[in-house]
């Protein structure tokens, strides 16, 4: 175990690292120019931006455990950070939308890697209550301050001097690479088998599946809000790419209030904790979708993004507390993949259901998410109610690492 008296920096060294974890959504804050910008492709297509980091997210996510049990937690977090710096500078250069689509991708990569192995750091060093904490102050407090810089600021820069100059935001997490790589301790090595793929995707309790499953649904609603809310504010002259930028990062600061309570939360409310957090989310995104002043949306974004700094730990907590440690096997990279893969049938996902009943994009897109986040919290609150209370810290397979 880390030092008790560095015991505080390792904390900070640790959520330091899901600073950048949200961050691919930072095309959000400037669809509206994205989409003026590619006036020949269909919106659709230029919302790829904001959704693609999500769908090669999944691939290392998924393989993470293989991931972590061949190369040092070192090694993947350079390598991680790496891949998240190219892949969102490298737009800046580049006017072509399909070569900007692949580096949004390469930074998905990193992000997938990074996502895993913050939930993973964690439970090498901490466990308990202490390890619930980092793990809601990280996925939700840490990790919406990033989100919320690189909004705010990306929005900005487009604003300010063009839509290209605020992917210019993605040179910040240079320090955070330099400060984890210098004094992050490495967790000690766990003698553990080399669980394979097999065990890990196929052979997970029916819980790892269903919060999967819930991720992906929860992810894919979310999405409507962050790729419609730049288009809502800005074709409707409430404001511009900044104030966008800040309606979404106001929705992460609501995630940020909750991420410091989550841990109580959790244990008051050990099954419906996910359900409440869903239930907030569509409240909040069903009043965006009525309201007609930025202050309002504002205000709304707030609560929306409070049931998001719930659902997001509480799955990854739930999903880590049933990984078998033991045996190597670990599903937080399963949940990780479902979050992306929300994201990226998003897009297709909002085209075909507004579509069937002849709406279109905007206000219709978030209140079509906010009846799906709704019916979700249902869905869930019923299957929760059929569970016997879990005592959290033990659930089958769980080993913590202390």
């Amino acid at each position: 175990m880390f030092p008790t008296s560095n015991r505080g920096f390792l904390k900070f060294l640790i959520v330091l690292i899901a600073f950048q974890d949200v961050a691919a959504g930072v095309a959000g804050s400037i669809m509206a120019d994205l989409i003026v910008a590619f006036p020949e492709f269909s919106p659709t297509t230029v919302m790829l931006i904001a959704t693609i980091p999500g769908l090669l997210q999944i691939f290392p996510s998924l393989f993470y455990g293989k991931l972590a049990n061949k190369f040092s937690k070192r090694a993947l977090l350079t390598t991680g950070l790496i891949l998240f710096i190219i892949g969102g500078i490298m737009p800046f250069f580049l006017s072509n939308l399909f070569a900007i689509i692949v580096f949004r991708g390469i930074l998905g990569l990193g992000v997938g890697i990074t996502l895993p192995l913050s939930i993973d750091i964690i439970t090498g060093f901490f466990d308990g209550r202490e390890r619930d904490f980092l793990i809601g102050f990280g996925t939700s407090t840490i990790a919406c301050v990033g989100a919320i810089f690189f909004q705010v600021v990306g929005g900005m820069l487009a604003d300010s001097y063009g839509w290209n100059y605020g992917f210019l935001v993605y040179l910040f997490p240079i320090w955070i690479l330099a400060i984890t790589f210098m004094f992050l301790p490495e967790p000690k090595k766990q003698d553990v088998p080399n669980a394979s793929i097999k065990d890990v995707l196929f052979k997970a309790p029916k819980t790892v599946y269903g919060f999967t499953i819930g991720q992906i649904i929860f992810s894919a609603f979310i999405f409507g809000y962050v790729t419609n809310i730049s288009i809502i504010i800005q074709t409707e002259g409430l404001g511009n790419a900044t104030e966008a930028g800040l309606a979404i990062s106001l929705f992460t600061t609501g995630t940020l209030i909750t991420g410091f309570i989550f841990g109580r939360l959790r244990s008051m409310l050990p099954n419906m904790i996910v359900p409440l957090g869903v239930l907030l989310t569509a409240t909040g995104i069903l009043w965006c979708s009525a309201v007609g002043s930025l202050t309002m949306i504002f205000v709304a974004s707030v609560l929306g993004g409070m049931g998001l700094g719930i659902v997001l730990p509480g799955v990854l907590a739930r999903v880590s507390e049933l990984s078998n440690l033991a045996k190597g096997i670990s599903y937080v990279g399963i949940a990780a993949a479902g979050q992306g893969l929300g994201g990226i049938v998003s897009p297709y996902m909002f085209a075909t259901l507004l579509g069937i009943f002849g709406l279109e994009g905007g206000r219709s897109t978030l209140l079509v998410s906010s009846i799906g986040l709704f019916i979700l919290a249902i869905v869930w609150a019923v299957i929760a109610t059929r569970k016997s209370p879990l005592p959290i810290h033990e659930s089958e397979g769980q080993t913590e690492v202390a």
